[in-house]
């Protein structure tokens, strides 16, 4: 992927995090739980939605070194 500040090419990686993570909207309190209806509640976006049983799926970053910055696809 390149890289959509400066243009160079960004090094393909995973987000890693534990209890999950997630994107929360200015202005708006953290959930208590990590439950759909929470998230939905504060508009929040889960970035790891499936948490089971052994390896979540770690959702596909790209960082680009250049800029030190990283696209997050969710």
């Amino acid at each position: 992927m390149t890289c959509p500040w400066c243009g160079k090419e960004m090094t393909q990686g995973v987000m890693r995090g534990r209890g999950g993570n997630f994107f929360l909207p200015e202005g708006e309190r953290s959930p208590l739980l990590y439950t759909q209806k929470q998230m939905e509640k504060h508009n929040a976006i889960l970035l790891t939605p499936e948490l089971a049983m052994g390896e979540p799926p770690y959702p596909q970053v790209y960082a680009c070194t250049a800029c030190r910055k990283i696209v997050w696809p969710y």
